[in-house]
């Protein structure tokens, strides 16, 4: 179905463009699946896809939401026929903290963006000139996979998302810098489910009365144990001439439950994820707010630049339009809270009455859209030109007061 979308560069014979200075990403060799890691990816990327994108444009009134431009449903709604704008965001970011880097191919025709569709990035290759000195239009050309279907695009045609990138260009996998992490949550899993399938019984030291030296001999006892004794049963009978005890490890005693822990926190500082998060299932303003600030902001950012640019015209740009993520969708409060706030900022005058029905998702008013003033508060227009209200007493009253005293002179 993507055939058709992805552009091919087969050449033969000389190729028009000198291509030589490959950059590459990482190979993919990760085996293993750590719930924590698999955690953390899905919350990273669900929270970021959760924004809604919205285009926008300059007014005389502030950036307000451009619902008539072509790219809004889109971007809001459907990035292509099939997928939402939720799991496209969310497949981009998930691919990008996972492989270190991923984009969005866009779809052009006619210069009408058709769809946004996320893809795998392999590898980048830049003009063998360099990004300063080469003459060359697009100077970096991208190769990619979506689904089965492998393809190449220029740099233009790809919304791009690196991750751990140092020169701007390559790109690391964070999962490389926490492999050790990773490898131990890995053989810990697995060791607490033997464990428990055997009953809390670790490993079990068998002794021979009898004098047996022969390795063979040795190997073919236990063989015999092995399959007396397996994960099902509970209870084994013992040849005469054998002793069996339990060799027991204490899991309090190898702090088996603190590298549990230890493994998780590291994992969760490396991809961004709160901790809180992954043992509670929730966070608190403060760390709802660092977590916004120190990982979802930086990547939202880059997409926003990203967008602007490419999916963007130049005219469009002048013309004052945007490409926003709504951050307010990650700041919502309980009903309490969000009820005083909305009323301090409906009576300082920040919303309107019909502002803050329109976050809470209720019908507006007639009248509901203009700014309404606490009794006693004027604007700094009004105290400059000495249109206070009793700014206007102390003219009047000075003003008959000179006067009177002219008069007395």
């Amino acid at each position: 179905m993507f055939e058709k979308l992805f552009e091919k560069r087969n050449y033969t014979g000389e190729n028009p463009f000198d291509w030589t200075s490959f950059v590459k990403g990482e190979d993919d060799d990760f085996t293993g699946n750590d719930s924590t890691y698999s955690k953390c990816i899905n919350l990273f990327s669900e929270n970021i896809a959760k924004l809604p994108i919205v285009t926008k444009i300059k007014s005389e009134k502030g950036d307000i939401d451009a619902d008539n431009f072509y790219l809004y449903e889109l971007l809001r709604l459907r990035p292509n026929p099939s997928m939402n704008a939720f799991e496209c965001i969310k497949a981009l970011v998930a691919m990008t903290k996972h492989y270190g880097s991923a984009g969005l191919y866009i779809d052009r025709q006619n210069g009408t963006i058709r769809g946004l569709y996320p893809v795998r990035i392999n590898q980048f290759t830049v003009d063998n000139a360099g990004l300063i000195k080469s003459t060359k239009r697009n100077k970096v050309l991208v190769d990619f996979t979506c689904e089965d279907v492998s393809g190449s695009c220029f740099e233009k045609d790809i919304i791009i998302l690196r991750d751990n990138s140092i020169n701007g260009i390559n790109f690391r996998k964070t999962r490389t810098y926490i492999r050790d992490s990773i490898d131990t949550n890995i053989k810990a899993q697995k060791y607490q489910a033997q464990l428990f399938s055997n009953g809390l019984t670790n490993k079990i030291v068998v002794q021979l009365t009898s004098d047996i030296k022969d390795e063979k001999e040795l190997k073919k006892t236990q063989k015999k144990f092995d399959k007396m004794y397996s994960n099902n049963g509970r209870v084994f009978t013992v040849p005469a001439g054998y002793n069996v005890s339990a060799m027991n490890l204490s899991l309090a005693d190898s702090q088996f439950a603190e590298l549990k822990v230890i493994g998780k926190q590291d994992i969760t500082s490396a991809i961004g994820v709160p901790y809180s998060l992954i043992e509670k299932g929730s966070l608190t303003e403060e760390e709802t707010i660092a977590f916004l600030s120190n990982a979802i902001i930086p990547i939202i950012t880059a997409l926003e630049q990203e967008m602007d640019w490419k999916l963007l015209t130049s005219t469009d740009r002048k013309n004052g339009y945007k490409i926003r993520f709504n951050v307010n969708a990650m700041l919502r409060t309980s009903p309490e809270k969000q009820s005083i706030i909305l009323d301090r900022y409906v009576k300082d005058g920040i919303y309107t009455i019909n502002d803050a029905k329109r976050i809470l998702g209720v019908p507006l008013v007639d009248g509901g859209d203009i700014v309404t003033l606490p009794s006693g508060q004027v604007t700094l227009e009004n105290l400059i030109a000495g249109k206070a209200t009793w700014q206007k007493e102390s003219i009047t009253k000075g003003g008959d007061n000179g006067e009177n005293g002219e008069n007395q002179d």
